[in-house]
């Protein structure tokens, strides 16, 4: 049987995002999955890294323009 597609309605713009925590310093990141930006945070907190400041965040959302098949 054939998996069924999914099709985007754009009503679900967090959906699949995944977050990228970078240490500038010393170049190491995190990775995490979330559905928004504030259970993104709660998992960076839980990880309880030292020196904040030293944190950049990006973000990859699910569905991103690739200029492939649609």
């Amino acid at each position: 049987m054939p998996k069924k597609k999914e099709e985007y309605r754009g009503d679900d713009n967090e959906r699949n995002s995944v977050y990228m925590f970078h240490n500038e310093r010393y170049d190491i990141q995190f990775f995490t999955r979330a559905d928004g930006w504030n259970e993104a945070m709660m998992k960076f907190d839980v990880a309880n890294f030292p020196n904040r400041d030293d944190w950049k965040i990006y973000v990859a959302c699910g569905h991103q323009p690739t200029g492939g098949k649609q």
